[in-house]
């Protein structure tokens, strides 16, 4: 029996996600869930957050304790689950630890069977945890079929349920059939979130939770509009305009003293918004030098992102670069990895282009960093973009995002005020929007100049959306 605490002045919220900052991160997901807590402590919110025990997770190191050991059934198997508590900076974390689901990385192999195990496993771990929560907040597909069977309780008999959209195109699917190996009853998901597909009958993960949570959010407003398109709704946009009254978009936030060019000890030279000039010209000599690039004082442009389809890597045309760059020389560093024929082109571009160029597969935050300071201009070309956070922590750093108008991307950047935006996804825009910031950098200087100041006077904090979540939390 689930049981539900008294509400009082103060709510509990139980944060569900796969990943989460300094834990385990592969994308924009832990960021969120390991900063947003610390926010809605201002709020009076009490948050704990509930998470696989990754193999890439050190118990040892975080001095975790543990407090609950229990067993579900999965595949016909009993399986061993360790609840163990860690107090990692100011978040207390709760983490399930089972030697064979959770060996790996954050995400590997069969995701959808890992994450329906882990779903039961947290189902199983909330009736017992000492925490009682007003609210359990789902995040993804990964932690959507908590959502899914708390939602068919009355509500009287539950906590309040908010499930976070932040990125719809990974949805999970799964054989209804399937079901029964993780303890969830097929015939008490929702219909509307099954199809048939081969003489079986498939169930789409994320939108039997979007069906049943008292709220949906999305990571930003303008995506919360998208996804409700046939263009962006990868299939869901049917459910999602059915629950549109219920959908809110609640923009991302960053740890602006994680990120702050004043304080971040991984730069060369830190700065502020009075010493711009010289803390950037500091940290792009260290990258240049990093990178072996000689130094000519010349524009520099950054891309750093997973070499995913949806980045916009692809709109990088090598040889119209390589053409431009004959006319305004500048200097391009791309970082990141992802799809190997996506590193392979990024390899190409930086080719192409020649000695201005580099490009490194890899994922290295310390460098990362480094480039944020270094560069002059940002690019975020991306397909789609639910909200993006690199945009935000490049104005931190002083540096002039140049981002294709979708998603948070627009509701963040101002064309000509904070940044430079196209609109059409093509080679031909973005290389339009990437001639006129050259063209601004070598003739207009003082509008560079007056975009970049904007940019560092731009509050990216939770501050504005955290007492956004705390109202949520509250009607729930």
């Amino acid at each position: 029996m689930l049981k539900i605490k008294k509400k009082g002045n103060k709510i509990n919220v139980l944060m569900c996600a796969a990943e989460c900052v300094p834990l385990a991160k592969v994308g924009g997901l832990a960021d969120v869930v390991g900063s947003l807590p610390a926010a809605l402590t201002k709020e009076g919110i009490t948050t704990r957050v509930l998470m696989p025990a990754h193999g890439t997770i050190s118990l040892k190191r975080l001095k975790a304790r543990r407090i609950i050991d229990f067993t579900v059934s999965a595949k016909g198997k009993k399986e061993k689950v360790l609840i163990y508590e860690a107090l990692v900076g100011k978040t207390r974390f709760y983490l399930l630890h089972n030697k064979n689901y959770f060996r790996g990385h954050v995400y590997d192999g069969d995701n959808s069977e890992k994450y329906l195990f882990f779903c039961r496993a947290a189902l199983e771990a909330i009736k017992l945890l000492p925490f009682k929560p007003d609210v359990i907040h789902a995040h993804d597909f990964h932690t959507a079929s908590i959502i899914t069977e708390l939602g068919a309780l009355k509500r009287k008999e539950r906590p309040g349920l908010i499930l976070t959209i932040h990125n719809l195109r990974h949805q999970g699917q799964t054989e209804l059939a399937g079901l029964v190996d993780y303890g969830f009853n097929p015939d008490s998901f929702p219909a509307k979130a099954i199809t048939e597909k081969n003489n079986k009958r498939i169930l789409n993960i994320l939108g039997a939770g979007i069906l049943r949570a008292d709220t949906i959010t999305t990571v930003s407003p303008n995506y919360a509009k998208e996804i409700l398109t046939p263009e962006y709704g990868y299939g869901l946009e049917k459910i999602l305009r059915f629950r549109s009254k219920d959908l809110v978009g609640i923009l991302n936030g960053i740890d602006v003293k994680e990120f702050d060019p004043k304080t971040d000890v991984r730069l060369a030279r830190q700065y502020k918004a009075q010493t711009v000039k010289t803390g950037k010209s500091i940290n792009k000599e260290a990258v240049l030098s990093y990178f072996k690039m000689e130094s000519k004082q010349l524009p520099l442009f950054v891309f750093i992102a997973r070499f995913s389809g949806q980045k916009g890597l692809d709109l990088l045309d090598a040889k119209l670069l390589s053409a431009l760059n004959e006319q305004y020389p500048f200097q391009l560093i791309l970082l990141g990895t992802g799809e190997k024929p996506l590193e392979k082109l990024a390899v190409e571009i930086s080719e192409e282009i020649g000695e201005q160029a580099r490009t490194l597969v890899a994922f290295d935050e310390t460098l990362a960093r480094s480039l944020y300071a270094a560069s002059d201009f940002f690019l975020v070309p991306s397909l789609f973009e639910p909200c993006g956070l690199t945009q935000m922590i490049a104005m931190r750093y002083g540096s002039v995002p140049l981002v294709r108008a979708t998603g948070g991307l627009k509701d963040t950047v101002i064309d000509g005020q904070t940044g430079l935006v196209f609109k059409r996804y093509s080679s031909e825009a973005f290389l339009a929007s990437f001639k006129k910031a050259l063209v601004m950098y070598y003739k207009d200087n003082r509008k560079y100049d007056c975009i970049q100041a904007n940019c560092l006077k731009q509050d990216w904090s939770w501050d504005a959306s955290a007492p956004l979540f705390a109202k949520l939390y509250k009607k729930a």
